[in-house]
């Protein structure tokens, strides 16, 4: 490196830094102790597992929840409709659309005797006429015996157990 001094008479090598800098650099880096190569993987991976404040804002849940209800408005709104116009009256009522995607429709059914009647019917031509309507010619329906989300369970009636035959027994220094 060519040398040369600057207005206030220090060297200075063509890099711009001063000879006194560079010679104090080279003898720390003598000095230096060298670093084990496993602290240094061990460092960085505890800077990569280090605490992360976790994301409390609700945005992204809500955010889901909005695509959810949109996503099943498109895929259930026609098919609800399709399903209603399809099948008979009495048997729309037994039933509910669990599920709904363009190749399957999952379909909850009340009890047993609904769901062979829900068979036997789209066995009979309802099925060929959810395809048509729906235009999904690939279309399967499948059917599952539950109770119906809609549906409100009566709350239980618990009887409060009857005293025993003597009475209740007396603690020891109660009148």
């Amino acid at each position: 490196m060519a040398k040369r001094t600057n207005s206030t008479g220090k060297a200075q090598s063509s890099g711009g830094r001063t000879a006194r800098g560079d010679a104090s650099r080279a003898e720390s880096a003598r000095d230096a102790v060298p670093v084990d190569p496993e602290l240094m993987r061990t460092q960085r991976m505890c800077e990569r597992r280090r605490f992360r404040e976790k994301d409390v804002s609700i945005a992204r849940m809500v955010g889901d929840i909005g695509r959810q209800a949109k996503r099943d408005v498109e895929r259930s709104g026609a098919t609800a409709e399709a399903w209603r116009t399809c099948m008979p009256a009495d048997l729309v009522e037994e039933t509910w659309i669990e599920s709904a995607s363009p190749a399957q429709l999952l379909i909850g059914v009340a009890s047993s005797p609904a769901a062979y009647a829900v068979d036997r019917a789209l066995r009979a031509g309802v099925l060929a006429e959810l395809r048509r309507v729906l235009h999904a010619p690939g279309l399967r329906v499948r059917t599952r015996i539950g109770k119906s989300p809609a549906a409100e369970l009566p709350e239980p009636h618990i009887e409060p157990k009857p005293a025993p035959h003597g009475g209740f027994p007396r603690r020891p220094g109660t009148r």
